[in-house]
């Protein structure tokens, strides 16, 4: 069978004509000529070898299979509606989808109320989040598999957008049960014969050497009995008892009550973060979100 080739207008006609079952009421809510509608009418019945109304020169009736294509028309004029404003919105960066990609410290840091504000104001995009290593954020923006990144520092590529984050003092985390749970503060050499939960070497490759060298600063090398891929098992292990962890200080905003955290009475290191984006190229959406960060970056 082959498929008729219809128009919108044909479409908006038939309705019209099968709402008001009048072509005179049709006409004058369309503003066309009636006798141009009845012909647009007998045209459309032509293409799809159907009776669609009965009319005669006082009435007009619809169909059974008027009825079955007025539901289908109204369906497809609903659509298209629908098509033309998601367009116009994307176009303005009101809908779409928004590829985020994180490592383990941006969930625990400002990056969730972050992406809430957004939402909160671009109800209709999308927000996918990805957790990956930093310096396969870079790789992903530039093969433009995200859009955004949230990193610790590596080296980053080039036509990347470098935007400087958070800066975060590294802590102990440590059961609420430990020997040292009491204490306010903390030596690192009292962590010198602990065994260390931390993460992988081939995910957090990147940050463990900022502990090795903060270990190696009171004179130990950190003996790392446990690993895990994320910082939600680094913590289970952790409140289990079976060992401490350094992390950056955003820990604190994940709510563990099976854990307590101390500062070190030793000057901590930093553990910087950023914002990655392309520098160009990048979707409407996309500019929103750039535009919202460096806004907020800059009153910070």
């Amino acid at each position: 069978m082959a498929f008729p080739s219809l128009e919108m207008r044909e479409l908006r006609a038939f309705v019209a004509v099968a709402e008001e079952l009048s072509f005179v009421g049709a006409a004058k809510r369309l503003n066309v000529a009636q006798p141009a509608l009845s012909r647009t009418i007998s045209l459309l019945e032509a293409k799809l070898g159907v009776q669609l109304l009965d009319r005669t020169t006082r009435s007009t009736h619809i169909t059974l299979a008027g009825k079955v294509f007025l539901a289908e028309a109204h369906h497809t004029l609903a659509q298209m509606k629908r098509a033309v404003q998601l367009t116009q919105e994307a176009e303005i960066g009101l809908t779409g989808e928004l590829r985020v990609g994180y490592m383990d410290f941006a969930i625990h840091g400002p990056m969730l109320p972050i992406l809430a504000e957004f939402k909160r104001t671009h109800p209709l995009v999308k927000v996918s989040l990805k957790r990956q290593r930093s310096d396969t954020q870079s790789t992903d923006l530039n093969a433009n598999r995200i859009d955004v990144g949230f990193a610790v520092r590596h080296r980053f590529q080039r036509n990347i957008e470098v935007m400087p984050f958070t800066q975060e003092p590294l802590v102990a985390v440590m059961s609420r049960h430990h020997r040292l749970a009491e204490q306010e503060r903390i030596s690192l050499s009292d962590l010198a014969e602990e065994p260390f939960v931390m993460g992988d070497r081939e995910g957090w490759e990147l940050y463990l050497p900022t502990v090795e060298a903060f270990c190696a600063s009171v004179g130990f090398a950190p003996w790392i009995a446990l690993e895990a891929q994320d910082g939600a098992t680094i913590f289970s292990m952790v409140a289990a008892g079976l060992g401490v962890t350094l992390y950056p200080s955003c820990v604190r905003n994940a709510g563990l009550p099976k854990l307590v955290i101390k500062e070190f009475v030793e000057a901590s290191p930093l553990v910087e973060t950023f914002v990655l984006t392309r520098q160009a190229g990048y979707s409407c959406v996309t500019g929103k979100m750039v535009t919202y960060l460096q806004h907020l970056l800059s009153v910070s």
